[in-house]
């Protein structure tokens, strides 16, 4: 909920900062139906059977889901601000991978976000007793009584920072035939309607 609320945060600042979200249309990304299975398989294993499937299934569809999402970035590693988000899903991938499926978050972030967590209850956040890169776990929290609080890790920011960097590129890229109008719009209100003519026709001329 943490990141679903800041990616539409994002969204938010890039309209009231100028830029078209309509302009997202125009980008060609590939493997989505990927990204959209990691996050399903994601909600699912961490909202819905949570404690009811075996740990070991659960463990191994938590870390399929960052393989899913890995695919989907590398195919669309030329989209400006995914690297950075790879980054910050990478850092989270490998210290849940070392960690046996689960993300180590820190005892004092828990308890200021208000977090009680079973130890028999699979999750992808939970103390552990010799975490592994504990620093790149959930250390950092939003305190409780605030919207939304909850704990988040470096990667997480980064993947954040990720998606913000990429709406704004997308939000504010010109569209495909503004440019050349552009340009004759302003000839045409920077110049005398009679020289426009001759200079539209000294180009004709020349092609």
């Amino acid at each position: 909920m943490l990141m679903g609320a800041c990616v539409l945060l994002c969204l938010a600042l890039v309209a009231l900062t100028g830029g078209d979200l309509r302009r997202l249309a125009e980008l060609r990304l590939r493997s989505t139906p990927l990204l959209f299975l990691a996050l399903a398989v994601q909600v699912l294993i961490t909202d819905i059977v949570e404690g009811d499937a075996p740990r070991p299934l659960l463990i191994s569809a938590h870390l399929a889901t960052y393989g899913l999402a890995g695919v989907f970035v590398w195919h669309n590693r030329h989209v400006p601000g995914l690297a950075l988000l790879s980054v910050g899903a990478a850092c989270n991938a490998v210290t849940i991978a070392l960690n046996g499926g689960t993300l180590p978050a820190s005892a004092e972030a828990l308890r200021r976000a208000g977090i009680h967590i079973a130890p028999a209850d699979f999750t992808n956040s939970g103390v552990l007793p010799h975490p592994r890169l504990g620093f790149l776990g959930d250390v950092f929290a939003v305190p409780a009584g605030w919207p939304l609080a909850n704990v988040f890790s470096i990667g997480d920011v980064l993947i954040v920072l990720g998606a913000a960097w990429c709406l704004h590129r997308a939000c504010r890229r010109p569209v495909k035939g503004v440019s050349g109008a552009a340009k004759q719009l302003t000839l045409g209100t920077t110049c005398p309607r009679w020289m426009s003519r001759v200079l539209w026709r000294a180009r004709r001329a020349a092609q």
